[in-house]
């Protein structure tokens, strides 16, 4: 599916859990800031994209890739966000823009990030994966 094919039926289903009108939804909409979801909203998005797109999506599945290149303590200290740990998570949210992912902020501000492109294309890595099995190690990151 392309990027405009998965944001057409994506939509929708932003739309469902915020209640916000669809033209307002864009690529750069941030879910919580700009959309006013809540982290409840973004478990109902979940369970909505794997239903409508036959692919899971973790809770904490950011976190978790840019957690796994680095030991824990580096990732965070005293609940705040490492260096280390703002840049992994940097490359795997290329579609953040990099100012709202900054050193020293809570580990649970991540979710407040989080925009329509990355669904999309975290949505695209997955089908695509589950199309070529074999190559499935192409998540960016």
């Amino acid at each position: 599916m392309t990027e405009q094919e998965i944001f057409d039926k994506l939509r929708p289903l932003i739309r469902e859990v915020t209640g916000v009108r669809e033209e307002r939804i864009r690529l750069d909409s941030g879910l919580m800031d700009d959309l006013g979801a809540e982290s409840l909203d973004l478990l109902d998005l979940s369970f909505l994209i794997e239903e409508a797109f036959g692919v899971a999506i973790a809770s904490d599945e950011f976190e978790r890739q840019a957690r796994s290149r680095l030991p824990e303590l580096v990732y965070e200290r005293d609940g705040l966000l490492t260096d280390e740990a703002v840049e992994q998570l940097r490359r795997a949210l290329p579609e953040v823009p990099p100012e709202k992912l900054q050193a020293g902020v809570p580990k649970m501000s991540v979710a407040r990030v989080l925009n329509v492109a990355v669904f999309v294309h975290l949505i695209q890595r997955k089908l695509a994966a589950m199309s070529n099995p074999a190559g499935c190690a192409t998540e960016t990151m």
